[in-house]
């Protein structure tokens, strides 16, 4: 407890040589990497992340078809209940596993966005950041943010704007009009985050046209309104 990432890794890969390898088969290793989530610490988490990353991944144990369910699972028991283990496990373990396994995998994943668990919500869009440059996946990632961007949580929004964030290093375009078609709805942190990488004019006319637009909603003149 209270270790690095580094060094979760290095004690986890420790343990797998001298305990795991030789004596469980594939799924019973899938059990117990998936057992470590229900722990009470987030460094055991963490290291449930990294089992499935980088011990279960690339030997082929996890696929999509059969685990997609069980993943879910993880939001819905309260084995994922912050934005840091939803993170880690969106960006390490689903975000190759939509990379690798394709658009079938993509689109169950994709359809958390409608779930009341704010994380799985979460976590409809952030393994996306994976596969940011990759315009097949973009009608959906709109989707999901039409979605989560609507909701009041700030970690709902906040997951717009990063994928949108790292969308817009090759495709300004696509999310300055999902920003303009939901620009109301967009809280101050999570506009500041989807515009990083836009010019500062084009940053300061959509942060000026939302406080416009928010003043409207509530009522109020729009210049009283950041």
């Amino acid at each position: 407890m209270g270790i690095r990432m580094a060094d979760i890794r290095k004690v986890l890969h420790q343990w797998y040589k001298q305990s795991v390898r030789e004596n469980l088969g594939d799924l019973a290793q899938l059990e117990l990497a998936l057992s470590l989530f229900d722990a009470q610490y987030t460094e055991e988490k963490l290291a449930g992340i990294l089992f499935l990353q980088e011990i279960l991944l690339p030997s082929g144990v996890i696929t999509h078809e059969r685990d997609i369910d069980r993943f879910a699972a993880l939001f819905t028991s309260g084995s994922i209940t912050d934005w840091n283990v939803c993170d880690w496990f969106c960006v390490k373990v689903l975000g190759p596993l939509i990379r690798e396994a394709g658009p079938d995998c993509a689109d169950r994943i994709s359809k958390w966005r409608d779930a009341d668990n704010l994380w799985q919500a979460r976590a409809s869009l952030v393994p996306f950041v994976k596969v940011a440059k990759e315009c097949a996946y973009y009608p959906i990632i709109e989707l999901s943010c039409g979605v989560l961007i609507r909701r009041e949580e700030r970690f709902a929004k906040t997951a717009v704007g990063w994928i949108l964030r790292e969308i817009s290093k090759c495709d300004d375009a696509f999310v300055r009009r999902i920003i303009e078609e939901n620009l109301k709805h967009f809280s101050a942190e999570s506009l500041k985050n989807a515009t990083s990488y836009f010019s500062r004019e084009t940053r300061d006319h959509l942060k000026q046209k939302r406080a416009e637009e928010a003043g409207t909603v509530h009522g109020r003149p729009p210049g009283l309104h950041a």
